[in-house]
């Protein structure tokens, strides 16, 4: 795909971030604290890609628990992840400087995640995307949560950017979901918590050094 991309939005976990080691600890925390037997990284990944509701009502299907638990359950795991959101996370290879190679052409960098927007502004500060990064939309922006075009939507807005002039990447069908109904062009990555062959993106970025060529930026650079 050449996009001939004037602004770029990223998912962030399970796109530029690989995060499952700090949500599968704080999530084991709360579960504890409620007497239910933690789940494995292996299980919070087939989990990832919805929001913390998402990810609590799915753990507490998978240990057949109440789902009535999950409100307060979510809040507890917020403020547990919160507080160590990128001890063991890691970005993966070449994410940080595909990001600050856009943002140094000229092109606007946004993130649209259903993490909260302050834990992804944690993160991406901890890990080296943040000085790249010139908007930032999450699950609690009042925007709605992904698969809504929304957060996306606004997002793009604050990039300065129109949907037909951006590109989004994402893993999951979630991220794709969401940029059809926005009309947002899109790449998948297959690294991520998405089966990338069920997606059927516009494209796929197996490595991130490919990203300029695949948003015809390679001229550019």
């Amino acid at each position: 795909m050449n996009a001939g991309a004037r602004a770029v939005v990223f998912d962030l976990d399970g796109t530029l971030v690989d995060s499952v080691a700090d949500v599968a600890a704080a999530l084991a925390t709360v579960l504890r604290e409620a007497g239910i037997h933690p789940l494995s990284e292996a299980e919070v990944r087939g989990l990832m890609g919805h929001g913390a509701p998402g990810l609590l009502r799915g753990a507490l299907r998978l240990r057949c628990c109440d789902s009535t638990e999950a409100a307060w359950m979510t809040r507890r795991f917020l403020d547990r992840y919160a507080a160590a959101p990128a001890v063991r996370s890691t970005a993966y290879p070449g994410a940080v400087e595909a990001v600050a190679a856009l943002a140094a052409a000229g092109i606007p960098v946004g993130i649209c995640t259903n993490k909260t927007a302050w834990t992804a502004r944690a993160v991406l500060r901890a890990l080296g995307f943040a000085p790249h990064v010139g908007a930032v939309v999450g699950g609690d922006s009042g925007h709605g949560m992904k698969p809504d075009p929304a957060p996306l939507l606004a997002c793009i807005a604050d990039l300065g950017a129109t949907p037909e002039d951006t590109v989004y990447l994402g893993d999951h069908h979630v991220d794709i979901a969401t940029a059809r109904a926005a009309g947002v062009r899109v790449l998948a990555v297959p690294f991520g918590y998405g089966d990338v062959a069920m997606l059927e993106p516009d494209g796929i970025l197996a490595d991130y050094t490919a990203l300029p060529g695949m948003l015809g930026l390679a001229e550019a650079g």
